[in-house]
């Protein structure tokens, strides 16, 4: 699984690199295996290529395969998996759905489970062994997510008060 998350970080860091950490991902042999950790991983890939693609028709092609595997791993988060540096495998993926939906626009409806997943993730047992750099953006998109709940929930109590 390294090969694949390394690949993964340089996606992140870099663009250009989505594709082949894609192309990486779909050949590790856990993915085809139904790994749920690997799907989670090319889940998340995809979620950045709909972050990077330009036409909006490509855009939620991704965000749907994305949205597809990142469920599926979800749904299967305590199966066992293969090897993940140490960290449990259910962590892994709650990390990975609950990154990706939170960079989803709020009109593809994933924030509610975006919210849940890193909630679920800050408080697992684990989540103090990950890098510190991972628990700051769960943190910083746990407060985003929070607060737009908290300003959709004003907005409608103002509407509905000068109705």
């Amino acid at each position: 699984m390294r090969e694949v998350r390394e690949a993964f970080e340089r996606a992140l860091a870099d663009a250009g690199e989505i594709d082949a950490a894609i192309a990486l991902a779909e050949r590790f042999p856990p993915f085809g295996a139904g790994d749920p950790v690997a799907i989670a991983y090319l889940g998340s890939l995809n979620a950045m290529k709909a972050g990077h693609a330009t036409l909006p028709w490509v855009k939620l092609r991704h965000a749907n395969i994305a949205s597809e595997m990142l469920d599926h791993a979800h749904e299967r988060r305590f199966e066992p998996a293969g090897e993940n540096e140490g960290h449990p495998a259910e962590l892994v993926i709650l990390l990975l759905r609950g990154i990706a939906y939170a960079s989803f626009p709020s009109f593809l409806g994933r924030g509610a489970a975006a919210r849940e997943s890193l909630e679920e993730a800050a408080q697992h047992p684990g989540f103090a062994q990950i890098p510190a750099s991972y628990q700051a953006l769960v943190h910083t998109h746990l407060a985003a997510l929070r607060g737009t709940r908290d300003e959709s929930r004003g907005m409608d109590a103002l509407k509905l008060k000068g109705a």
